[in-house]
């Protein structure tokens, strides 16, 4: 008798944080997933922690299009998409160069399209589907000397809502997921140690959280969820004079 297919996500940035911890919740599942990333050691060592799970790694540097089109073209559609690669970026306006403007874009949002754009048609020729995008509460709230990363979230946010409306009668949902603080190296890596002591320990949320939260509203066809019972209180009085000044207050380096 033949036995049925397991269910199959393609998960990107998988290889430590959000992504890392999305692929463990699954595979405990029995999804099998195809993980992308960038850095090849750290891939190697998120599939082994994972316990010898069906898993494919991909390596691919996902601000370069090129990269991506040679990735989405050897990866057959999945029945979950977590789009979730990008990094955190900081610089005051006017002092990013435009190469790396163009890389910060396509990574967080442009990218983020076309991989979503190509597997789509044949999800909805399926009948079926999922598709998670990880943007970040920096969509519904300014976010000064992070001016571009905030856009480009916002881009994403727009345009998963947009196909959750549009879709919502074709079984293909779209669930775009807007964490805030969450206990990963990303903030390390961009050179914003200081936040991992400034910002109070009640503003983080877990990576474990964020995934829980979010495949809970995916499952529901959610258009969006904000992970956290503080960033949902406090998700109407963002972008308000009190909050830009907290805000400030709570990300400024102290030297």
């Amino acid at each position: 008798m033949k036995q049925p297919e397991k269910p199959k996500a393609l998960i990107t940035g998988s290889s430590s944080g959000i992504g890392f911890a999305y692929a463990r919740y699954l595979s405990k599942d029995g999804w099998e997933l195809d993980l992308v990333s960038q850095n090849r050691e750290r891939s190697e060592a998120a599939r082994a922690k994972l316990g010898g799970r069906p898993t494919k790694i991909h390596l691919a540097d996902l601000s370069d299009q090129s990269q991506t089109s040679a990735l989405i073209r050897k990866i057959v559609t999945p029945d979950l998409i977590v789009a979730n690669a990008g990094i955190t970026h900081a610089s005051s306006a006017g002092k990013t160069e435009e190469k790396r403007r163009l890389e910060l874009t396509y990574l967080l949002y442009g990218g983020v399209v076309d991989l979503i754009e190509h597997y789509l048609p044949e999800m909805l020729e399926r009948g079926a589907g999922r598709i998670v995008i990880i943007s970040s509460i920096g969509a519904i709230t300014p976010m000064p000397k992070s001016s571009i990363y905030a856009s480009a979230k916002a881009g994403v946010y727009a345009y998963g809502r947009s196909l959750n409306e549009e879709l919502r009668e074709k079984n293909v949902s779209v669930t775009v997921s807007l964490p805030g603080y969450v206990r990963t190296n990303a903030h390390r890596r961009a050179g914003l140690t200081h936040l991992e002591t400034q910002i109070p320990e009640w503003m983080w949320v877990t990576p474990e959280q964020v995934v829980k939260e979010t495949e809970a509203a995916s499952l529901m066809n959610k258009a969006y969820v904000i992970p956290g019972l503080v960033y949902r209180l406090v998700s109407p009085f963002l972008g308000s004079k009190i909050a830009n000044l907290a805000w400030r207050a709570l990300n400024k380096r102290k030297i």
